[in-house]
């Protein structure tokens, strides 16, 4: 028996949707705004890894990595230019606090100071006539003794003393001087106490030592106080 026309099941015809080119490429560059901007969220401008610190940290002590952890903030570029960064934590090591740093505190680069000399030593300037200073030739880096004539002699009260700088203007050293030239030297503690003196009574004079064979200390009279 054969199926009319009429009595034959309807079938319907299911079309599935078609995805061309153009939507696939739609989607792709949504996705890839969607990571582009998830990114500069993570990386605004501005965000910067800087240093806080953990604890307390009193004015006058050493620091070390350590005593920091690291926070991002988003600050201007001012702000931010004064400030200790991630980046700068093995520069300020050994580095001393110039004020009281509280814990959570950010750290200016003004605060950490470097130390005065190596080996826990003195800087201390010296106002000079540069004839009297191996004619003004002289730069940080050099040796030098300091000499200083009384009436008892010449004396070296600091041999081989390390030059840390040397200024031709003339910013000025303890005592008065009139001096265009002043150098600054690594001492102990007494050293600084004679080289303060030589510079008030006057006579004092530096050898370059840079390369030579080091004195044996200070001899004559003005080493043992000008007697």
């Amino acid at each position: 028996m054969t199926t009319s026309p009429a009595t034959e099941p309807t079938r319907r015809l299911v079309r599935r949707p078609r995805v061309s080119r153009g939507h696939v490429l739609m989607t792709v560059v949504g996705l890839a705004a969607a990571v582009l901007a998830f990114g500069a969220l993570r990386t605004r401008p501005g965000d910067e890894r800087v240093a806080v610190a953990t604890h307390q940290i009193r004015a006058g002590e050493r620091v070390h990595p350590r005593d920091f952890r690291i926070a991002a903030v988003s600050l201007g570029g001012a702000g931010l230019s004064r400030l200790v960064r991630a980046d700068d934590l093995h520069a300020v090591d050994g580095r001393i606090a110039g004020i009281t740093i509280e814990p959570g505190e950010l750290v200016p680069r003004r605060v950490l100071r470097p130390r005065a000399a190596r080996a826990g030593r003195r800087a201390i300037s010296i106002p000079v006539d540069p004839a009297r200073a191996v004619g003004g030739r002289l730069a940080a880096g050099d040796r030098v003794d300091v000499l200083v004539a009384d009436d008892d002699g010449v004396a070296i009260i600091v041999p081989d003393a390390d030059v840390l700088a040397v200024d031709a203007r003339g910013r000025g050293g303890i005592g008065d001087s009139s001096s265009p030239f002043t150098v600054t030297v690594a001492v102990d503690e007494a050293q600084s106490r004679l080289v303060a003196a030589a510079v008030v009574s006057g006579g004092l004079s530096l050898a370059r030592t840079t390369g030579a064979t080091p004195a044996t200390g200070p001899t004559g009279g003005a080493a043992n106080g000008g007697r």
